[in-house]
């Protein structure tokens, strides 16, 4: 009896890989300290002191700028605009409104974006210095470029500025020199004196930012 040869063609499409589970979503908050979590069934909540709480993870309100869940004994509220967490100069993507029985929680989450867009292209005035409101005629004002500041307080000024991992260094202002009377004189040596080190930068709200450094700190508010 002959022997008969069967030539079967390879399978040569691969197997899919296996899908990797998403990583869960987190949020923080810092006064009081809290955490939460967000995976593909639940939402866990941890406080710093105290029992956590876990509850079914609901189907989101899709809305125009983030994402609602309303859970049974717990409502998260995900809004995408960005947040700085309060104790650092971390920014993170999404500001988290934590609902639990009649008290409700505010935080920062969706994790932490580079810092080095936090300045570029943008104007303020300037509403504080080492604390002390500033009271002048004029507004005193301070704009970033995407390497120098620009301002007027009593005179015009500007430099080049550095700004990487929240820490903000400036080279040489050079101002006009009108002579200066009043308030205004007093709180642009301050300014000068704080630009002259080097400064850590952080929002204080969304139309705040505070540059300081223990030793020095100017408050300024978003330009309208």
């Amino acid at each position: 009896m002959k022997s008969v040869l069967l030539i079967v063609p390879a399978l040569l499409a691969a197997a899919p890989a296996a899908a990797q589970p998403a990583a869960p979503y987190r949020a923080i908050g810092t006064e009081p300290f809290w955490s939460l979590s967000i995976d593909r069934r639940t939402i866990t909540y941890r406080p710093a002191e105290g029992r956590s709480l876990t509850v079914a993870k609901p189907r989101s309100i899709v809305g125009i700028n983030g994402e609602l869940y309303r859970a049974r004994g717990m409502t998260v509220d995900i809004t995408h605009v960005r947040c700085s967490d309060g104790m650092s100069d971390r920014t993170y993507r999404d500001t988290v409104r934590v609902t639990i029985g009649r008290r409700t929680l505010n935080g920062c989450g969706g994790g932490v974006v580079a810092n080095d867009t936090l300045i570029a292209d943008t104007r303020w005035t300037i509403a504080a210095v080492d604390g002390r409101p500033v009271r002048t005629d004029r507004p005193a004002t301070m704009a970033f470029t995407a390497d120098r500041i620009q301002g007027r307080i009593c005179n015009s000024f500007n430099c080049a500025y550095r700004f990487d991992r929240g820490t903000l260094t400036t080279d040489r202002i050079v101002s006009t020199r009108m002579a200066c009377i009043g308030p205004a004189g007093a709180v642009e040596d301050a300014v000068f004196r704080a630009l002259a080190q080097p400064l850590k930068v952080h929002r204080g709200s969304a139309d705040t930012l505070v540059l300081s450094n223990g030793r020095a700190s100017v408050t300024l508010r978003r330009a309208r």
